[in-house]
């Protein structure tokens, strides 16, 4: 018969680890306490998971809300100088000939007018709008815009635009929202430029709400506050030309070097010497570049960039 194998014998205190009790575990330690008080199933969060921070600003730590505040009122103090210091005037932003009983409106030349009485509030224009979201890093997108797409293909008629844009982060997330409606009538009835047009008025839109710059901006596109005014005026941002705050003659401050830089820079695209600005100064103003006040070179600002 062959020999038997010698037992093994492992002892496992020598040189290694002790092994602790079965009932010392964690896991059994988990499973052996009482389950406690079950959740408060109505302090849930919108997404339907239990949260314990408060669902309204209002709700928080008065420190807590005082410092959030402060923060958002330095941050949008920052952003406005940085688009006073960044946007240009007639290129980002400006405002709208209003008046249309002016001679000028009557002859076909608004931006010759220079009663500042005529012009409506300043309004922000796309270039300045896609500046403003590139500064904050969030990009707009038309959720609605393919049911009109769809509209086309199966050749539905389309009378009224209405699109809603929201603006996201990196990740997705939505910070802001905003509305631009367009007839095809106003346009024409050309649905492109209804669809282009009533896109820009909701991105404008929601790039004001986002930044809360309704106290500097008006919450539509120029050209829709000018079919608005030019139909009797029942926009909500319309103010008639009687009013008060239109009635104010400001006071005429020289051209600053800012509008001096712009309107060369501007007379170069457009292949203007320094003779031609001074001609086109003389002919519009009948006074030389550097005497304009800056309504005047407002006006011939956007003049230039036609």
């Amino acid at each position: 018969m062959p020999a038997r194998a010698a037992p093994v014998h492992f002892y496992l205190n020598q040189g290694g680890p002790t092994l602790k009790p079965i009932k010392e575990s964690n896991i059994l330690k988990k499973f052996s306490q009482p389950l406690g008080e079950p959740p408060d199933y109505n302090n849930q969060s919108p997404a339907g998971s239990i949260s314990v921070f408060p669902l309204s600003p209002l709700d928080l730590p008065s420190e807590t809300f005082k410092n959030a505040l402060k923060r958002r009122d330095a941050n949008q103090q920052v952003l406005i100088q940085w688009i006073r210091k960044n946007l240009y005037p007639d290129i980002d932003y400006g405002r709208v000939h209003i008046f249309e009983g002016c001679q000028y409106a009557r002859a076909g030349v608004p931006h010759q007018c220079r009663d500042f009485s005529h012009m409506s509030m300043l309004t922000l224009w796309k270039s300045g709008s896609e500046k403003i979201l590139g500064a904050l890093g969030l990009s707009a997108h038309l959720p609605s815009l393919h049911k009109y797409e769809d509209a086309a293909v199966f050749r539905q008629e389309i009378s009224q635009i209405v699109l809603k844009c929201e603006l996201k982060t990196l990740t997705g997330k939505v910070v802001s929202e905003g509305i631009g409606a367009r007839h095809i009538r106003d346009d024409g009835f050309n649905v492109n430029k209804s669809i282009k047009m009533a896109s820009k008025s909701a991105i404008i839109d929601a790039t004001i709400r986002v930044a809360g710059l309704a106290s500097l901006f008006i919450k539509t596109h120029r050209h829709t506050v000018k079919n608005n005014l030019s139909r009797g005026g029942n926009h909500p941002d319309y103010l008639p030309p009687d009013v008060n705050r239109f009635n104010t003659v400001p006071e005429e401050k020289p051209i600053t070097e800012k509008q001096k830089h712009l309107i060369k820079t501007l007379s170069g695209r457009t292949g203007l010497t320094t003779e031609g600005i001074e001609k086109e100064a003389k002919g519009l103003f009948n006074k030389v570049l550097p005497d304009l006040n800056r309504i005047e070179a407002h006006h011939f600002i956007r003049h230039l960039n036609g």
